[in-house]
């Protein structure tokens, strides 16, 4: 389908409801007759960042058709435990053993889906479409800001009071204990978090002071130092870093951010081209703190890890629980809390939220917060931050 600007909404929705969860924050304004370009008018958007929004669940909905009924019944089993999500790739293979050991432990079926970023987009299919709480099992595991953060995922299934669960029984670290890292309304239980760190190459010439803070990184002293992670082509632009910059200076970060963007590569491009001096290198390089661990052995004493002062930007993994799930799927849930998923999580450079240190070393991180996260206009605000950083991002 060829998207334009006077492309029927409502004949979109039909054709690919899959659409319905990127053009959900404008549902009030959508009549019989709106195009898009109507919708950006009104809503006073860029057309452009819509645009790129249908056209990328297209793209998804093509590649990754879900048959919705044997995806159901694949997700659903009466007399299991029911557990499906998204976690980190480094250690995902030894968390499903550890929870598939417990519950055998505990004489509890489980049916656990726990889909790899190559199959993880029928899923993202599936809860696009998805209008029951019936069609979804009683545990839910994210990560970042994913499928179960869509303003429609939270209006249908979190402020609804679906997953919404207090029964759960653990002691935060000493590191998170008095910040805004806990969901006080129990929706969203995080579990661990990821670090997002400055590593320095010192075989790259930095043109001002090192950088203190993350703030410092909007200044124009940084302009063409900074290495940020994505593909150097029009994408999100690395929204975690993108939604970090939003929630705390507003859109005008955005744009100073994207200036000194110097490229943006694959985690594991920055992490192979470290300390190497070549065009591909930059002096800081924004990576997730697990990436940090695949610095080559020889390039370490090339690279340091940048101590920031007000702490790193973090994003969750978290889980949901249905408000009637019976003791078996909460004891399950619970086992996230264990020391045996904490060992598992951490020698992958994730932090457990029982732990007192963060993997960074930091004694404070940064976080937006679960109350913010509910109200954002998520999925579409991916686009509409991209399409500020790309006026901006000059592409290598």
């Amino acid at each position: 389908m060829d998207i334009r600007p006077e492309t029927n909404i409502n004949m979109l929705l039909k054709s690919i409801p899959e659409c319905s969860e990127q053009l959900y924050s404008f549902k009030q304004i959508i009549k019989k007759n709106s195009t898009l370009e109507s919708i950006a008018i009104e809503a006073n958007i860029p057309y452009t960042a819509l645009k790129y929004g249908i056209e990328r669940t297209l793209k998804r909905t093509t590649q990754n058709p879900c048959n919705y009924e044997a995806l159901r019944n694949k997700l659903i089993k009466s007399d299991a435990v029911n557990i499906a999500g998204y976690v980190n790739f480094l250690w995902q293979n030894e968390f499903v053993s550890e929870l598939k050991r417990k519950a055998e432990a505990e004489g509890i079926k489980l049916n656990i889906n726990i889909f790899p970023k190559h199959a993880k987009k029928e899923f993202q299919n599936y809860l696009a479409i998805c209008k029951s709480p019936d069609d979804l099992p009683e545990i839910l595991i994210g990560k970042g800001f994913s499928s179960l953060m869509t303003q429609q995922f939270v209006e249908n299934f979190i402020i609804s009071g679906y997953y919404h669960n207090p029964h759960f029984q653990y002691k935060t670290g000493n590191v998170f204990k008095d910040s805004n890292i806990m969901d006080t309304e129990n929706h969203y239980h995080p579990f661990a978090v990821e670090e997002m760190v400055m590593v320095r190459d010192l075989t790259s010439a930095l043109p001002t002071e090192v950088p203190s803070t993350w703030g410092d990184l909007l200044t124009p002293q940084f302009a063409g130092t900074i290495m940020q992670m994505g593909k150097n082509q029009r994408d999100h632009f690395g929204f975690n870093m993108m939604l970090h910059w939003y929630s705390k200076f507003g859109e005008e970060a955005i744009t100073k951010y994207a200036e000194n963007v110097k490229n943006k590569q694959h985690f594991s491009y920055i992490i192979k081209n470290m300390a190497t001096n070549n065009t591909q290198t930059s002096p800081i390089n924004i990576v997730h703190q697990f990436a940090s661990l695949f610095i080559r052995s020889e390039a370490r004493e090339k690279v340091e890890i940048i101590q920031t002062k007000d702490g790193n930007p973090i994003t969750c993994h978290f889980f949901l629980a249905k408000k009637d799930t019976g003791a078996a799927s909460i004891q399950i849930a619970q086992h996230l809390y264990s020391e045996e998923i904490k060992t598992i999580l951490q020698k992958c450079g994730t932090t457990h939220i029982t732990s007192n240190h963060l993997f960074s070393g930091n004694k404070i991180f940064q976080w937006i917060g679960w109350d913010k996260l509910k109200t954002l206009p998520l999925p579409y605000l991916k686009e509409h931050l991209s399409e500020i950083a790309y006026q901006s991002y000059k592409v290598s």
